[in-house]
């Protein structure tokens, strides 16, 4: 915080703070977020000279939240605190719920109670992207002989760059989320 207030390129100047990760990173990135705005929320003093948006940009991103966790974030997206634009290849078995076994071992609790949040930008291999708000996907949905390759940065990066999904990116972020729809649901 102290750094964003006597930072001079910064300093009152109307900055947009944007927080991206890939796999752990973007669920880290989602919680960054969420906590941020939270606190930004409350005028906190750690985040005083923060922006009042922040901003989370993720790939692959495991889901992080509950019900409770989604309500408190959409409370923070309404107020115009928070924004999440997640990619999620399809095929990609991370960004799901219900995550079964062996990986379920390593989790603690029911990931069947897990939910996305933000705005949904799901990747097709060979057609346009799909957006929609929260779209969570069941692990079993995803799970494929090439679910592994479907979470590699390399696999995101081709399927960004499928000409059918030019037009999705010249949005804002605001404009993806009108796009959605309801995000109350």
């Amino acid at each position: 915080n102290e750094e964003f207030k006597s930072n001079p390129d910064v300093a009152g100047k109307g900055f947009n703070l944007y927080v991206t990760g890939h796999s752990l990173g973007g669920g880290l990135a989602n919680l960054f977020a969420f906590k941020a705005a939270q606190l930004k929320a409350k005028d906190d003093e750690s985040v005083k000279y923060l922006p009042e948006k922040i901003t989370a940009l993720t790939f692959a991103s495991p889901t992080v939240g509950n019900d409770d966790y989604n309500k408190e974030f959409q409370y923070l997206e309404k107020k115009g605190n928070l924004r999440h634009v997640r990619v999620a290849n399809e095929g990609d078995v991370v960004p799901t719920n219900n995550i079964i076994p062996p990986a379920s071992f390593a989790i603690k609790g029911n990931t069947k109670l897990y939910t996305q949040n933000g705005v949904n930008l799901h990747l097709h291999p060979d057609k346009e992207v799909e957006v929609d708000y929260r779209a969570t996907k069941d692990c079993w949905s995803q799970t494929s002989l090439s679910s592994l390759d479907n979470h590699m940065v390399t696999e995101y990066y081709k399927r960004v760059e499928l000409p059918a999904n030019k037009k999705v990116y010249q949005q804002t972020v605001e404009e993806l989320y009108n796009a959605a729809g309801d995000f109350t649901n």
